[in-house]
């Protein structure tokens, strides 16, 4: 950053619809009001210039005159980034951008919008042959769901920053949710515990005063979300990595581990010699059929899994799993041997 780069910004408007921008000799004089040393049109020029090609300020031409902007954001971060910004970084910021599809990392990366910018405008830059490369390597990855890709509902920005205040600082948070089914919202206190992204959709695990045990609350079922003045001591009992990983109460209505024996039939079940079921999966391979054992929590997740490989797996063990599933089967047969109307 130059000597005087912060001053200049900080006179200029910020880019948008409607926005006016300045001549160079009403920067000048801007400036100049303020104390610093810009006499001459050249010299605001001059400053203008190297924080356009810092892709921090916006130029306009009409005729013969310049008229200026500063871009989004580039009043904070983005402003001392934008010189010392190296084209790896440059790199590393459009990749975050571009391939942060989860909805968590995506509202987060908002308040970066400026040194998004920044970092865009900085390999557009390049022209050397050393770094052309940057900018070409974009087009070269790409990240595509492994489940079937589904349009997940979107989360309002001023919720997710509520929500994400509240959490931060401990403070009580007053929310209108509408449950699945329920034609009006109704309004509850809740005490924000934590954050969690499961398939796309966005969970505040949240307590309630007088209640034992917190409550899941969808982002996107939420109409509003102000944050409270009064605090709340967050519990020293509870942990969200245990709530996730051990409680496993993200696998939907778990109940208690099992010892889990599949039969997989055509290589179905092949991936599991590298992505391993649990930490004591054994495996065993007869011919095209291979059986995996392990233990896993009971849980609707667990069911959706199974599932998804139709005739492909067999279940086992347990015998009560088994025979859920064998009837949901019979079900289904019932279901696809009616005449289609």
């Amino acid at each position: 950053m130059g000597k005087h780069d912060s001053e200049i910004i900080a006179v200029l408007p910020t880019e948008g619809p409607g926005v006016e921008g300045m001549s160079t000799p009403q920067v000048r004089d801007a400036l100049a009001r303020a104390g610093l040393p810009f006499r001459y049109d050249k010299a605001a020029l001059r400053g203008l210039q190297a924080l356009e090609n810092q892709g921090l300020v916006y130029c306009e031409s009409r005729g013969r005159a310049l008229y200026w902007k500063k871009r989004a954001g580039a009043s904070g971060m983005a402003a001392k980034a934008g010189a010392m910004m190296r084209f790896d970084e440059a790199l590393a910021l459009q990749v975050l951008k571009r391939f942060s599809s989860r909805q968590i990392p995506v509202l987060v990366a908002q308040s970066l919008s400026g040194m998004f910018e920044v970092a865009e405008d900085k390999l557009a830059r390049a022209h050397a042959a050393t770094q052309e490369h940057h900018g070409k390597w974009l087009s070269k990855v790409a990240v595509e769901p492994g489940a079937f890709p589904l349009e997940h509902p979107t989360i309002e920005p001023e919720v997710f920053a509520a929500v994400s205040q509240a959490l931060f600082h401990e403070r009580k948070l007053h929310v209108q949710y509408r449950k699945r089914g329920d034609e009006s919202d109704s309004e509850r206190i809740l005490l924000p515990l934590g954050l969690v992204e499961v398939g796309g959709l966005v969970y505040l695990v949240g307590g309630t005063e007088g209640k034992r045990d917190p409550t899941l609350y969808r982002l996107d079922r939420m109409a509003a979300a102000v944050l409270q003045d009064e605090s709340f001591t967050y519990p020293r009992t509870f942990s969200l990595d245990d709530y996730v990983k051990h409680q496993r109460q993200f696998d939907f209505f778990p109940n208690g581990q099992i010892r889990l024996r599949l039969r997989f039939r055509d290589g179905a079940g092949d991936h599991l010699l590298e992505s391993r079921l649990s930490d004591d999966q054994k495996v065993e391979r007869t011919g095209d059929v291979l059986e995996v054992t392990g233990t896993v929590m009971l849980s609707q997740r667990l069911r959706w899994w199974i599932r998804s490989f139709g005739p492909q797996v067999e279940v086992i063990e347990p015998s009560e799993l088994r025979d859920e599933l064998a009837q949901e089967a019979r079900a289904l047969h019932d279901l696809y041997r009616r005449r289609r109307v």
